[in-house]
């Protein structure tokens, strides 16, 4: 009877971690039942690790492009805003991401290895950055 009560305890708990869970992911979905990419949790996490080094407000760069908040960001630089709300393909950031950037060097610049310089962003980074551009480039 004992073994019963402790089955049936786990079962509860189980099913309520995993209603919680699916409640999570629910709660997260964005339009178009994807995952909602947030600004300060997936984005700013990813400026700092790879942009930061060269574009945080306090260093000089050429673009005069700050990265290190939401509204300098999207305030831009010398080559105007790198992010077109909702266009992904029509954004500088991403197009200086790649392999043949509309003007100057690929983003992040990479020297030496190991001299405190940005590595490249991941296919799964860049993709994020896309997404959240996509579903409106949003201070969340």
């Amino acid at each position: 009877m004992r073994q019963f009560w402790i089955s049936a305890a786990l079962a509860i708990v189980l099913t309520v971690t995993l209603m919680a869970s699916g409640q999570e992911r629910q709660e997260k979905k964005g339009e178009g039942g994807g995952v909602t990419v947030s600004f300060k949790d997936d984005i700013t996490p990813l400026l700092k690790k790879h942009c930061l080094p060269c574009h945080a407000e306090e260093n000089f760069n050429p673009s005069e492009l700050s990265l290190d908040s939401y509204d300098n960001l999207m305030a831009g630089g010398k080559h105007g805003p790198p992010v077109v709300q909702g266009k992904a393909s029509e954004s500088l950031l991403i197009e200086k991401l790649g392999e043949e950037p509309p003007f100057g060097d690929r983003m992040p610049l990479i020297r030496k290895k190991n001299a405190g310089n940005p590595d490249k962003l991941t296919t799964e980074e860049i993709e994020m950055l896309q997404e959240w551009i996509n579903q409106g480039a949003k201070d969340n």
